[in-house]
């Protein structure tokens, strides 16, 4: 068949809770909340998960007994609040694209905004493309696509995903009217999301922002080392393989146990012919994983200044450092002056290509991290 799928570990995005690992205890914190009609602010690092509870939980809504309508939104690839817009009035036509009244409603709701059906390239779904001029315009639509909300049979939440990009737009208000249009539908729970706790500590703990103490906040952690260890070993049996127990502690200790790193090597083994995975077939796709990808992450040496990568491959030979401007760890990696390291370090962490974690700051792509590690002093 098309779709079925071969390969037991997913790192595209979610498929059904027969491919997700665990998180009950979390997925059911979310749906409490959304139960409540609380709302809760979602924070992890990148690539721990998040968008996959968060699609589980959508899943878990939809196929409920008495199922929700979920207006799922990321806001990553949005530049400004036209395209927040763009995005959310698209999230409905999708919900509800079988019912041609409830269609012409949004049009007719959005006619000002001189509303264009267009069809998303990578997913084929049906997307609409408006044209807004101001903030209040904005404020506006989303208040006329609420209006709509009476015509969806089903309790509604919405879910924003990377919503601290909301802080990058160039409209200055677009928390307070965020707020202020969320305050006047108390009843729709709102779940928000992202991999910027600087960002959305500041956005929900800060008492002169709109979002001040607005929202729940939840983190989110590395999935349990063994409640993860069961998910692979059983993957691999559905398979008929099996994964040594020393295989997999190697993998958790190899990618910092973080989700998409796991998956991403054990989808690797899992495609090997081998019946058995040990040991040597684990550092094996370690070395393969590391071929694949030099050529991205030489082109990252070439963007990145010589004293910042210079700093990132000792960072990475540490396998992360608490104080890196500290007189031993300058001088045992040849770097220049605690001043420049801290000016580095500033520049990497805007970057995003270091985080603080666990008391320490680490390089944040863990293959990254494991390719400077390995060629370091070479």
């Amino acid at each position: 068949m098309k779709d079925k799928i071969t390969n037991r570990f997913v790192t595209g995005g979610y498929v059904s809770p027969e491919y997700f690992c665990n998180r009950n205890d979390e997925s059911q914190r979310i749906l409490n909340a959304i139960s409540s009609r609380r709302n809760l602010t979602l924070i992890s690092l990148r690539r721990i998960g998040k968008t996959g509870l968060l699609k589980h939980v959508k899943y878990l809504l939809e196929h409920s007994e008495n199922p929700y309508a979920v207006i799922y939104v990321d806001l990553l690839p949005s530049m400004n609040g036209n395209e927040m817009l763009n995005l959310i009035s698209s999230s409905l036509i999708r919900l509800k694209k079988e019912e041609k009244n409830f269609f012409g409603k949004i049009l007719s709701a959005l006619a000002s905004m001189r509303p264009v059906l267009t069809i998303d390239s990578l997913t084929g779904e049906p997307a609409l493309e408006l044209k807004v001029d101001s903030s209040s315009g904005i404020q506006s639509g989303f208040d006329q696509l609420l209006k709509l909300i009476p015509d969806i049979k089903h309790n509604i939440v919405f879910i924003f995903d990377e919503f601290q990009q909301i802080s990058n737009y160039p409209e200055k208000n677009i928390e307070q009217m965020l707020r202020t249009i969320i305050q006047t539908h108390p009843l729709i729970p709102f779940i928000f999301s992202g991999s910027s706790r600087h960002m959305l500590e500041n956005m929900f703990l800060s008492a002169g922002r709109p979002f001040y103490q607005s929202s729940e906040l939840m983190y989110l952690d590395r999935i349990k080392e063994s409640d993860y260890r069961k998910f692979i070993t059983e993957q691999f049996l559905k398979g008929n393989k099996k994964i040594n127990s020393e295989a997999i502690t190697k993998i958790f200790e190899w990618t910092r146990l973080h989700t998409y790193y796991v998956q991403y090597i054990c989808s690797l083994l899992f495609e090997m012919n081998n019946k058995i995975v040990e040991l040597n077939h684990v550092s094996r796709i370690f070395h393969q994983v590391l071929c694949d990808f030099e050529p991205q992450f030489i082109t990252y040496r070439n963007l990145i200044p010589t004293h910042q990568f210079r700093l990132l491959q000792a960072i990475a030979a540490e396998d992360g450092v608490a104080h890196p401007t500290a007189g031993n760890f300058i001088t045992s990696h040849n770097l220049t002056s605690a001043s420049s390291v801290a000016t580095s370090l500033k520049a990497l962490q805007e970057k995003e290509m270091i985080v603080y974690d666990n008391n320490k700051w680490i390089v944040y792509d863990v293959f990254f991290s494991r390719w400077l590690e390995y060629n370091y002093g070479r």
